[in-house]
């Protein structure tokens, strides 16, 4: 299996996300991949997790697979790869330096601000993840995958637990 595989593309972001449609998507991508990896893959497990992937790679996604990808898996994997770039958007890490570029029409957010939509992210990407979770629970006689294991020590179960855990902040 390639670990390549991505399941959201930049104009996902760009759709689906409060970042912008002018973003470098060599910017975008790797954060794609973590929260793939780092999230995506705790809430599917690996056999679906898996699947998921091999048929996005053959392009024979179809039916109630494509259904899962399309309405609960994409925003929710959009809006944790906001979370991990986010604080990263405006730096750069080239050839033995971090540079942070500034426009000279705007003004660099502070910490508090950077932190507020941080977790404002995080909210939302918890949001779409307890809704992917409770669909897959409720329908895990369609997606049977879900429920198994492929006998391997490095599987994952999938976390069925309560993914949104934060409130409002006032």
């Amino acid at each position: 299996m390639s670990l390549n595989i991505l399941f959201i593309s930049r104009n996902d972001i760009v759709r689906r996300s409060p970042i912008g449609g002018n973003i470098d998507p060599d910017k975008i991508i790797p954060f794609v991949k973590t929260a793939q990896d780092k999230y995506i893959l705790i809430l599917l497990g690996t056999v679906l997790y898996e699947k998921l992937q091999a048929d996005v790679a053959a392009g024979t996604i179809t039916g109630v697979y494509k259904d899962l990808m399309d309405l609960y898996i994409k925003d929710t994997l959009v809006h944790y790869s906001v979370v991990e770039s986010l604080p990263y958007l405006s730096y750069t890490i080239a050839n033995g330096s971090i540079v942070k570029h500034i426009s000279e029409q705007s003004v660099s957010p502070d910490k508090v601000d950077i932190d507020f939509l941080l977790q404002k992210s995080l909210q939302t990407a918890q949001f779409y993840a307890e809704r992917l979770v409770e669909f897959l629970i409720a329908n895990n006689n369609t997606y049977p995958e879900y429920n198994q294991t492929n006998g391997k020590s490095n599987n994952i179960y999938p976390d069925k637990g309560n993914q949104y855990t934060q409130g409002w902040v006032l």
